[in-house]
């Protein structure tokens, strides 16, 4: 009689995975219907990438966010975006005046804005609140400006104070003048500006956040008299915004100069996960979020020691918080096309965006799994998978793609659902027609 043995974790994936409709929004739910099981009575469902600007992962999470605002009943659409600047989209997506791609579309500065893909997610859902009984919102969760400005947090905060306390106003003009010679187009340019600066002018920048995140905060009960809660929680978050920026600029300068320190690196990740539990905290009973970013923004593990990423992603703190509550899902690829991304001091966003092949799925990625679902998207429920893995002592997944190369993550304790799709394709706003493919 044979030994029967238990499937790997790749053929266990080929079994159970369910196959999605790859490319149409409008496609019935019918392959979606396992979210119902995975997701449960969660507050918070986080749907990652492996990349910006995928035309593919944008398609997708679509799909999932009407799924879940129409058949789960979820209610606000939180975007790796800035959240200062996200209230004007916010007022847009409810019906307001504006021309969405001026809002979103790609910056002078150089920095990629919100892909094609996900401004046609907001344009659906500004026609799906025009009727909605429940209208949904949209949230910016992140700093200002991929980190590269203060300025989109600041100027809305020297306002208020003009309002609620006229001589607090210096603090915050002190900051932007302080902060101005190191913007850019992300986090990336103040960074390298830093390199070249002392650090006086750095420790008076950070000091004069200090000044104003204390007033900001001890004057909280005559702030709130003067002006309101609602203003006054959004002033608060944008000192917040500025003061994390300046940190993270700050760790992101130590790390170009060889003496990285990946704790301070979370400053950025601190912010984002604070947003996201104070959007639950501020609305209504029953509210439940979408979010969208980056696998390694959601993973719910921590990064390693020496790795180049925050030691505190925001899908750690969140599943720290919420528990169960908390639900990331990450997208990734069999194959296809990807950006890579190479630091340059000389360019308007700190970076050089090119296409490039994304590199083959190494044996102990997350990718491999799906190495025989070539045909269709797939989903499958990385929780049961575990639990497989585990009963039969099988070799787990250790590495996930992220851009043109591979990070270190235990895959199967980080996200408790991932999807992959056979091969991907820029985004249209950097479409292979505008970047010329390197000669074989």
């Amino acid at each position: 009689m044979g030994t029967s043995h238990p499937l790997t974790l790749a053929e266990w994936t080929t079994r159970n995975a369910v196959r999605l409709t790859a490319d149409d929004p409008d496609a019935p739910f019918d392959d979606l219907a396992m979210l119902h099981r995975l997701v449960g009575d969660a507050r918070v469902v986080a749907l990652g990438e492996n990349s910006h600007q995928i035309r593919e992962f944008g398609l997708l999470r679509e799909r999932i966010l009407r799924f879940l605002v129409r058949e789960c009943g979820f209610t606000v659409y939180a975007v790796e975006f800035g959240a200062a600047s996200g209230r004007a989209v916010d007022a847009w997506v409810q019906g307001g005046d504006g021309d969405l791609d001026t809002l979103l579309t790609p910056r002078a500065d150089g920095y990629p804005g919100q892909s094609a893909e996900g401004r046609d997610t907001l344009r659906w859902l500004r026609s799906h609140n025009a009727t909605a009984p429940h209208p949904v919102r949209f949230a910016g969760l992140d700093i200002p400006a991929a980190g590269g400005s203060l300025a989109p947090a600041l100027e809305p905060v020297a306002r208020y104070l003009g309002e609620v306390d006229p001589g607090a106003v210096r603090y915050a003009r002190t900051a932007l003048e302080l902060a101005e010679p190191l913007a850019g187009g992300s986090g990336l340019v103040s960074a390298h500006a830093r390199v070249a600066l002392g650090p006086e002018p750095q420790d008076r920048l950070s000091a004069t956040l200090g000044r104003l995140l204390n007033r900001v905060t001890a004057m909280r009960e005559i702030y709130i008299q003067r002006g309101g809660h609602h203003a006054y929680d959004r002033a608060l978050s944008d000192v917040w915004a500025a003061w994390r920026t300046d940190q993270m600029q700050r760790a992101m300068s130590e790390l170009l100069s060889g003496a990285p320190d990946a704790a301070d690196l979370a400053a950025r990740d601190r912010y984002l996960a604070d947003s996201v539990l104070e959007l639950l905290d501020r609305s209504a009973p029953g509210t439940r979020i979408v979010v969208t970013a980056h696998n390694a923004h959601i993973q719910r593990t921590t990064s390693p020691e020496g790795s180049p990423l925050p030691r505190i992603p925001m899908g750690h703190a969140l599943a720290r918080e919420l528990g169960t509550d908390y639900v990331s899902v990450a997208l990734t690829s069999g194959g296809g096309r990807t950006v890579r991304n190479v630091p340059d001091p000389a360019h308007p966003a700190g970076m050089r965006q090119s296409a490039a092949d994304a590199p083959a799925a190494t044996p102990d990625s997350l990718e491999a799994l799906f190495s025989a679902v070539p045909e269709a998207p797939a989903l499958v429920d990385l929780r049961a998978l575990r639990a497989h893995a585990r009963r039969h002592d099988l070799p787990e997944p250790t590495r996930i793609r992220m851009d043109d190369g591979f990070l270190p993550v235990p895959a199967l304790d980080a996200y408790d659902a991932a999807a992959s799709v056979p091969r991907t394709t820029l985004t249209a706003d950097f479409g292979e027609q505008n970047v010329p493919r390197p000669s074989p």
